[in-house]
């Protein structure tokens, strides 16, 4: 039986046999991720290649993909430049947390002990800085290892909006960072691993997961020791290297 001779349903057929509005399957066809109906006359048929489509389309925007992530990944599959089974697999692999921080969830006495012997106001200023979400009779703290570091370094002397915005210079160009290191390795490994010459791309990612993590803390240290050498060497952090955090250096004693 032919692809035409399987096509038996009408566009509002389809929507009520998959659930799928009709207006959403014309907005699929018209970014090209739904295969055209096969028309007889002046009529639109569809059939179960278009069921099985949307069905596929529904899964992976349960993912998380766009309509045009969708397209470009059904062209792949459709001229087998990619297998579901793989790119599936890979982004189960890609969705495997890269650290262990994950979020947790504080009662107010395991938030009270960990704050103990601090000064007043933190509680606040950390729920302030996003650190801690109040949620009830428990506070939610979305980044553990990032907390930690906040309260280290607060114990420490810097204040929670200062460590706090610290973190946000490092995301905001970490994340930059991240996207030029993705089109990097797009650029320059997409032909050989849909050729074959390179292993599959699960084991790839597993491979880059503990290099990654490693490059960004060495090269992170080596530039954060030159840019600190650099403004020591300028007389920048002159009251610093004194001891004198909290003094203003042009002040003279007294």
């Amino acid at each position: 039986m032919t692809e035409q001779d399987e096509a038996t349903y009408t566009i509002d057929q389809l929507a009520a046999h998959t659930g799928v509005p009709s207006r959403t399957i014309r907005f699929y066809q018209s970014k090209g991720a739904l295969p055209s109906p096969v028309r007889r006359g002046r009529k639109a048929f569809y059939g179960p290649r278009h069921v099985e489509r949307l069905e596929l389309i529904a899964r992976l925007q349960d993912r998380g993909l766009q309509i045009r992530a969708i397209r470009n990944l059904l062209d792949q599959l459709d001229c087998g430049q990619a297998s579901l089974e793989d790119w599936l697999g890979f982004e189960a692999e890609l969705r495997t947390p890269w650290s262990e921080d994950a979020p947790e969830l504080l009662t107010e006495v395991e938030i009270q002990e960990r704050l103990s012997d601090r000064p007043p106001g933190l509680l606040a200023a950390l729920i302030k800085a996003g650190l801690l979400e109040r949620e009830a009779n428990q506070y939610l703290v979305r980044s553990p290892a990032l907390l930690k570091m906040v309260l280290i370094l607060e114990a420490n002397g810097i204040d929670v909006e200062t460590a706090n915005g610290a973190a946000g210079i490092l995301a905001r160009h970490m994340s930059k960072a991240a996207n030029e290191l993705s089109l990097h390795f797009e650029e320059h490994m997409s032909d050989r691993l849909r050729d074959g010459s390179l292993d599959n791309s699960g084991q790839l990612l597993s491979t880059l997961k503990p290099i990654a993590l490693e490059a960004a803390g060495v090269i992170f240290a080596q530039e954060i020791q030159r840019a600190l050498e650099q403004m020591l060497h300028e007389g920048r952090l002159a009251h610093v290297a004194s001891g004198r955090v909290g003094d203003d250096p042009e002040t003279p004693d007294d």
